[in-house]
């Protein structure tokens, strides 16, 4: 397991882009009109995400999305890549049955991973993921 991507939330994906890319980072998929972009420099990936976008991916009640309850989405989230999808599923068992808390239980995403989503002890979010094969 290695710490793949640090994601992001921001409020404005324009500017936010033109600062990483100020800093270096090159955009490898999403722009300034979008709800999602992929960053890359030197190997370090970072992914800015609109509120709008996390609400889907981490199923914030319609209430907050409607009035727009920025706190009920955290600001950094660190996503580690596991070999294989059975994998997900293992280390989140084994994180959950030493008491840690589950944000999001294992699924397979529309955009072709296997992840899960768990808190640590201070509340961060830390996903698991996979690629999905075919």
């Amino acid at each position: 397991m290695k710490l793949d991507m640090v994601g992001l939330k921001v409020q404005n994906m324009a500017q936010s882009l033109a600062f990483y890319e100020a800093l270096g980072f090159g955009v490898l998929s999403g722009g300034p009109n979008e709800t999602y972009a992929e960053l890359n420099n030197n190997g370090v990936r970072v992914s800015l995400n609109l509120f709008t976008m996390l609400s889907e991916v981490y199923q914030i009640p319609l209430e907050d999305v409607l009035n727009q309850n920025e706190a009920a989405i955290p600001k950094v989230e660190l996503a580690f890549l596991v070999d294989e999808p059975k994998q997900v599923d293992d280390k989140y068992q084994e994180l959950k049955d030493k008491g840690y808390e589950i944000y999001r239980e294992p699924w397979d995403a529309f955009w072709g991973q296997r992840y899960a989503i768990i808190k640590d002890p201070d509340n961060n979010l830390l996903s698991l993921f996979a690629h999905l094969e075919g």
